[in-house]
């Protein structure tokens, strides 16, 4: 189709007008009526159920169907083109559309369909707001919250794509490698009134700089889980203003500066500021980004701009994709930068705008790939840059994407030539010239793209953006308003959670302090305290008296016998005359172990049993062994075998002999023998009793932790818990160890030397020990030499037996002892028995002495006044102090306190997303339905109060 060459005049007249304007309702005639055997039906049912079920409770979708609502199927026939009529205010002045000509979107200026409430009805036609209002959203980080509609620029390295942005922006943007591709940017363009240009670049931090120390990263490291290593997600947007500038010419310096400084994210950005920073004053531009700490950051560097004639959008531009970097050390940015791309296209609500340059072919696009896997196609603008490097060979390869033939992308493509060679202010007015045919008829643009002008040129682009960007945002502010009141309410609810300083800090203080320290004595004093650690100091004692030494009383290879506690056990080994089993020689309580029989020769006698005492005996002992007997050895289980086989009356003789002097009678015992098999059965008590010591501070520390939770737990988030913790694990630590020191004291006093005084005790126990040993050595020897029975036991515990059997047992043995003569070992007997008596009352000594002093020193500080006393030094419970000490005390902990900043900061953020979503609805002539009243804030310093009230 033919095209009037335009005039000077008509250039002038379309650059000055607004984009706005042109996509004002009534610029484009809508389609020639199609014959119904065309018309698509729409699902009337489906319509009817987008009403009733509408997303927001304040808006109603409309009859009218939204910008590319229809539902789309894989059997739709071939497309319905609509016949572009020229209109008075059409995008090009002369120029038309053909039928050939791409027909995604191709009505720009229809924007008021796509709101589903009369509230929006109006929005359509207040376009520079709307889109003014999705610049805020973004700005704000609230798209974590709600899915905002934005425009995401995407490309290979090299494609263009730093000229189209500096197109789309209108001002110089750095167009060279390096810094610039290491980080993503936003660009925020807002049209102002007045005469002057301003620039803000802020960083937007989302991530944390967490490296591996003495490494860089590696391609392994990047995971689907952690995509942009060692970049770690935060859990909140902190933004950061990096500099206010005027001159349009300082944009390029400042920007890299910024992008420098985030990728230096443990150091100050201040240091990085343009004719401010030390670093930035010291250290040329190139320096400086060859020693950043990071080699790319998925934080954002963002400018906004504001100034006349600006078109009123907002969109991210991205680093280019690659395949290869220039060091191998750099391999995994490759993976890095394409899953942020991936990450900002899977985005449901991203219109991509995907840069291509014309002097390459197509199919070797990287990102095509990535927007394929995305199922982004739909959504996806084609920008074809670098036009006038169009090779001429090329024409029918881009002529079939601008026909878009095979429904490449969703939006269909757009072509943009801006050479990096030209001026700013020249720039646009070359593009206008290359695209336009001369007077002559001829034109740097190759004739047969004469169809599709009206997708030429940036101008074109960016009226096409804004009005997409703003039909999406239109279509989805009902839904996004509803989400965000709705995040918001459950932050504030989050907030008044937290807990508020108290009205009289001191009075608080000192009140909970002394309520702790009264429960702290009451808890010391309670049955439940006494009974457990009560039930600890018996599995104590029991522990203390089940590790007596046994005794292996065998004398020949006949018969062995493990005299331990209060039982023995006797293990036959081969004889040629019949014997009884196993079974006659054990303990009768143990029916598991009568049924054994015939049990094999064995070098180590079979488990020990206690050691029963004559019913008659009046001792200390019958009611420590019925202690043992009757409380089961908890936490000291391990130690129960630790006197098993203590002694053995023929090491006992070697030890006599190999210390008696010559001359000395047989059957005198040198002291050292008694001593030294005294102290070696009491240095086992040295476990045990550093295990007593770990459960009676575990039990106290349970015990005071409860006290405290009881008398603070409702200021668990204050410092004054987190002290009072404090203080007390000290306190508790250090009476602990000034009772281990005093505990271990007395065990060296039991090691250092065999000591007595109460001789009754000793000899009592002595006796009774030599009672058992006697008798069970005198059963032994009888049974080997056969005078007795195979099948008696002799480890049947005597309270098991009835008088009658005692009083046979106690006849036989005085009848038949005499006949065999005196027992050679009756020596070594003696010594087991002095040995087992002396460690009785040794261990009845040590656990009383034990016990007393935990009970008279330790438990005794938290009793009375020492606790008292410590924390009235550290917190003058009972004294003045300064008032800031107690202000402190009442201070929230760092977790809470972070925690509360960041509900601040997310309710400051979503609080001005609502203001500005309700300014919209006012600028578009509608009211709020269906939420609470709002009180609007109209500033910009930190929101004190909520806005709803």
């Amino acid at each position: 189709m033919y095209s009037m060459p335009r005039t000077r005049q008509d250039i002038k007249h379309e650059r000055a007008t607004s984009p706005i304007a042109s996509v004002m309702p009534g610029t484009m005639e809508p389609p020639p009526p199609v014959a119904p055997s065309k018309r698509r039906r729409l699902d009337t049912q489906s319509t009817t159920q987008s009403i009733t079920q509408s997303v927001a409770p304040s808006f109603v979708r409309s009859l009218a169907p939204s910008a590319e609502s229809r539902p789309h199927k894989d059997d739709d026939g071939e497309p319905i083109f609509m016949e572009m009529k020229r209109g008075p205010d059409s995008f090009r002045s002369g120029r038309q559309g053909t039928p050939g000509s791409q027909t995604a979107d191709t009505s720009f200026g229809q924007l008021q369909q796509s709101f589903a409430h009369p509230t929006f009805a109006g929005i359509g036609q207040k376009q520079k707001a709307c889109n003014d209002t999705l610049g805020d959203l973004q700005t704000l980080g609230v798209s974590h919250v709600a899915a905002l509609p934005e425009l995401v620029l995407v490309g290979d390295q090299s494609s263009g794509k730093s000229s189209l942005m500096s197109g789309l922006a209108r001002v110089n943007l750095p167009r060279s490698a390096g810094v610039c591709t290491r980080c993503p940017l936003h660009i925020r363009l807002i049209s102002s009134k007045s005469d002057n240009w301003s620039c803000t670049v802020s960083l937007q931090r989302d991530y944390d700089f967490q490296p591996q120390p003495n490494r860089k990263p590696r391609t392994s490291d990047v995971t689907a889980a952690n995509p942009f290593p060692p970049w770690v997600k935060m859990s909140h947007r902190n933004i950061e203003t990096f500099k206010t500038i005027f001159d349009p010419s300082e944009i390029e310096g400042v920007l890299r500066w910024a992008q420098i400084a985030i990728l230096n994210h443990t150091k100050n950005f201040e240091l990085f500021i343009p004719d401010e920073g030390f670093i930035a004053k010291n250290n040329s531009l190139d320096v400086a980004a060859s020693e950043t700490e990071a080699q790319f950051s998925p934080n954002i560097v963002a400018l906004e701009m504001k100034g006349p004639g600006l078109p009123d959008l907002s969109f991210y531009d991205l680093p280019g994709v690659f395949q290869s970097p220039e060091k191998e050390e750099d391999e995994y940015i490759v993976k890095v930068v394409k899953n942020l791309t991936r990450e900002y296209i899977k985005r449901k609500k991203a219109i991509i705008m995907w840069a291509l340059p014309m002097n390459v072919d197509l199919e070797n696009s990287i990102t095509l790939p990535i927007i394929r896997e995305a199922k982004a196609a739909d959504r996806t603008i084609g920008v074809m840059t670098k036009a006038d490097q169009l090779p001429p060979q090329n024409i029918p390869n881009w002529l079939t994407k601008f026909r878009d033939e095979k429904k490449l992308i969703g939006h269909g493509f757009f072509a943009t030539s801006r050479p990096p060679d030209q001026l700013l202010e020249d720039v646009a007015k070359w593009e206008e010239l290359f695209f336009t045919h001369r007077a002559d008829g001829s034109s740097p643009w190759p004739t047969e793209f004469d169809d599709f002008l009206d997708r030429c040129g940036v101008e074109v682009l960016l009226k096409y953006l804004s009005s997409k960007l703003g039909e999406a945002f239109a279509e989805s502010l009902p839904s996004i308003k509803e989400t965000v009141y709705r995040r918001l309410t459950v932050v504030q609810s989050e907030l008044a959670a937290l807990p508020e300083l108290p009205v009289n800090v001191e009075h608080e203080v000192k009140r909970s302090l002394v309520q702790f320290l009264s429960q702290v004595k009451i808890s010391m004093k309670d049955t439940r305290f006494s009974s457990e650690w009560n039930t600890l100091n018996s599995q104590f004692q029991a522990c203390i008296f089940k590790i007596k030494p046994t005794c292996k009383v065998k004398d020949s290879e006949l018969q062995t016998i493990d005299l331990s506690g209060g039982d023995s056990e006797a293990t036959p080994t081969p004889s040629r005359r019949p014997r009884p089993s196993d079974s006659t020689m054990r303990n009768v309580a143990t029916p598991s172990r009568r049924q054994r029989q015939d049990d094999p020769v064995t070098p180590t006698p079979t488990p020990i049993k206690r050691e029963d005492f004559p019913p008659s005996s009046v001792s200390r002992a019958s009611s420590i062994v019925s202690a043992t007997e009757s409380h089961s050895l908890g936490p000291f289980s391990r130690y129960a075998s630790l006197g098993r086989l203590a002694m053995d009356i023929r090491d006992i003789r070697s030890r006599i002999l190999r210390n008696k002097r010559p001359g000395m009678p047989r059957d005198l015992v040198p002291d050292e023998v008694r001593e030294t098999l005294c102290l070696d059965a009491v240095k086992k008590w040295e476990e045990p009793l550093r295990t007593y010591v770990d459960k009676t501070e575990e039990l106290l520390k349970r015990t005071i932790n409860d006290a405290l939770q009881e008398s603070l737990g409702t200021l668990r988030r204050r410092l004054i818990f987190n002290e009072c913790q404090e203080y007390l694990e000290e306190f508790i630590q250090s009476t602990v160890v000034d009772q281990t020191a005093r505990l271990t004291d007395m065990f060296n006093n039991e090691t250092y030397q065999l000591y007595m005084m109460n001789d009754d005790v000793f000899h009592r126990y002595k006796a009774e020990e030599m009672e058992q040993l006697k008798r069970v050595r005198g059963i032994i020897r009888l049974k080997a030499l056969t005078l007795l029975d195979w099948g008696y036991t002799a480890n049947r515990r005597l309270e098991d037996m009835s008088e009658e059997e005692k009083t046979k047992e106690r006849k036989m043995l005085e009848t038949q002892l005499p006949k065999i003569g005196k027992d050679p070992f009756d020596t070594e007997i003696e010594v087991a028995g002095f040995v087992r008596g002396y460690y009785m009352m040794a261990a009845a000594r040590f656990v009383e002495g034990v016990t007393l002093n935990v009970n008279a020193s330790l438990l005794r500080a938290f009793r009375e006044e020492q606790l008292d006393m410590r924390f009235d030094e550290v917190f003058n419970i009972y004294s003045h102090s300064d008032p800031r000490q107690y202000a402190r005390l009442m201070e929230e902990d760092e977790e809470t306190a972070k925690k509360r900043e960041q509900f601040k900061g997310e309710t400051e953020k979503l609080e001005r997303a609502m203001h500005s979503i309700i300014e919209l609805e006012k600028v578009s002539g509608g009211t709020s339905f269906g939420y609470p009243n709002v009180t609007i804030v109209n500033s910009d310093s930190e929101l004190e109060e909520s806005l709803f009230v």
